[in-house]
């Protein structure tokens, strides 16, 4: 069997030290990417849950990819293949998105639910076709998850949840999913 072509991965996640469950998680999905030669596109940060996964990507041989704004310089990651300082954190995600083939959401806050609401409303109006996964680590977005199922049932989406996103429970299962279905969205 031909291994997957190599990817670009943007992943929205935490700059924060988190718990060791959701780091680990971030250091197993970097590590897998690395392993499969994939590049981790991120926010840049060399703090916290970003650091733990671009230093595992970075590890294991995959390439970074760094997009950061200006007001963060300071926490930027030194050394990147390719870093970026958007003026403003809506340009940060559109130099986000427009750099992967797909996305994974994984555990964050505010900044993280921003990114990821905002690429599924890109979704749903059909102008972001790349696969999109959630990263349900530990059951973290399971709030969340609930919500889009009603919003789904009431009919406030013109798409099945389904069609907007895949819920992962692990690192595996998430990259499993990318490389399954990107290479039809390229």
């Amino acid at each position: 069997m031909t291994p997957p072509a190599p990817m670009n991965i943007c992943v929205f996640l935490s700059a924060g030290d988190l718990d060791e469950r959701y780091t680990r998680a971030a250091r197993e999905f970097g590590e897998l990417l690395g392993r499969a030669g994939h590049t981790l596109v991120w926010g840049g940060s060399d703090a916290g849950m970003m650091k733990v996964l671009a230093d595992a990507v970075h590890a294991t041989g995959g390439q970074l990819v760094g997009v950061s704004v200006e007001f963060l310089r300071a926490s930027a990651r030194p050394g990147v293949e390719r870093m970026t300082f958007a003026k403003d954190l809506s340009e940060r995600k559109a130099l986000l998105l427009g750099a992967a083939d797909a996305v994974v959401v994984m555990v964050g806050g505010m900044g993280t639910l921003d990114e990821a609401t905002e690429v599924l409303e890109l979704r749903k109006h059909g102008r972001y076709d790349k696969p999109v996964v959630l990263l349900n680590t530990d059951g973290f977005y399971d709030g969340l998850i609930v919500q889009l199922r009603r919003m789904e049932a009431e009919n406030f989406l013109p798409l099945l949840l389904t069609e907007l996103l895949h819920v992962a429970d692990t690192p595996a299962d998430a990259l499993a999913h990318l490389e399954k279905t990107a290479s039809a969205h390229r």
